[in-house]
C-alpha cells in the first residue's frame, strides 16, 4: 500500500508548488518534458514485454481484453464519470485567469492520466501480487511534475484528483494481494510482458504518435493470468 501514499503525496505536492511556482515554467519546457515523460513510458514498455514467458497468452488476452473493453466503451464510461467529477470540484481552488469550462476539461483529461492509467493499473496490480512497488514510484516521479504543470494553469484543485487516484489504487492494490496466492512466477512474468504492450502504447500517445485506446485495453491486465494458466496447463 506503500506505492499508492506516495503517488497520492506527489500529487498533492506538485498541485501545491504548481500553484505558487508555475507561472516559472515556459510553455515550451512543458512540452518537451511531456515529450520525455512518453520516452520513459515506451521504455519501461519495452523492459517489461522482455520479460514475458509465453507471447501467445498475452497476444490473446491484449485482443480479447481490448474487444471487451470496447465493448463495454471503457474509455467513454470514463471519460463522461470525468466530466460529472470535474463539475464537482472546478469551483472550488481554480486559477481565476481559467475560464471554468478550460478547468473542467483539464480536470477531466487528468482525472484518466492520474487515476485510469496502465501504468497505474499495472504497477498496483504488481505491488499487490508480488510487493514490487517499483512501477508506482515511477509513476509518482512523472505525475509530480505533471500535477505542477496543471495547476500552473487551474490552480491546486487538481490536487484534489489524489482522493480517487488512492481510492483506485489502493483497491487494486488489495484484490491483487488476494490473488497473489494463485499467481506462479511464469503468471507474473506474462502479466508483466502484458502491463508492458500498455505502457509502450502509453508512451507513444504521450509523445502523440497516434492515439491508442489504452483504458479499453486494461480489461487485458485481468485476463491474462487466466489465459497464461490455460496455455501452461495445455502445453505443458
Amino acid at each position: 500500500m506503500i506505492g499508492p501514499v506516495i503517488n497520492s503525496a506527489c500529487i498533492v505536492t506538485g498541485a501545491l508548488v504548481g500553484t505558487y511556482f508555475g507561472d516559472r515554467m515556459g510553455e515550451a519546457f512543458r512540452k518537451k518534458l511531456i515529450l520525455v515523460f512518453g520516452c520513459i513510458n515506451t521504455g519501461m514498455g519495452i523492459f517489461m514485454i522482455g520479460k514475458t514467458q509465453s507471447l501467445p497468452p498475452v497476444v490473446c488476452a491484449l485482443l480479447v481484453g481490448s474487444l471487451i473493453g470496447e465493448l463495454l466503451r471503457v474509455e467513454y464510461a470514463v471519460t463522461w464519470l470525468a466530466h460529472k467529477a470535474a463539475r464537482l470540484f472546478s469551483k472550488v481552488g481554480t486559477s481565476s485567469r481559467a475560464p471554468l469550462e478550460f478547468v473542467q476539461e483539464q480536470f477531466s483529461i487528468f482525472l484518466v492520466v492520474f487515476c485510469a492509467s496502465g501504468l497505474g493499473f499495472f504497477g498496483s496490480m504488481q505491488e499487490g501480487i508480488s510487493g514490487d512497488m517499483s512501477m508506482l514510484l515511477i509513476k509518482s516521479l512523472l505525475d509530480l511534475p505533471t500535477a505542477m504543470f496543471i495547476a500552473a494553469n487551474v490552480g491546486g484543485v487538481i490536487g484534489a484528483l489524489a482522493i480517487p487516484q488512492f481510492t483506485i489504487q489502493a483497491a487494486v492494490v488489495l484484490l491483487a494481494g488476494f490473488l497473489s496466492q494463485y499467481t506462479t512466477p511464469s503468471l507474473i512474468s506474462d502479466f508483466s510482458g502484458c502491463g508492458g504492450f500498455i505502457m509502450l502504447a502509453t508512451g507513444l500517445r504521450t509523445c502523440g504518435i497516434t492515439q491508442f485506446p489504452i483504458l479499453s485495453m486494461l480489461p487485458s491486465l485481468f485476463l491474462i493470468m487466466p489465459f497464461s494458466a490455460l496455455w501452461a496447463h495445455i502445453f505443458s
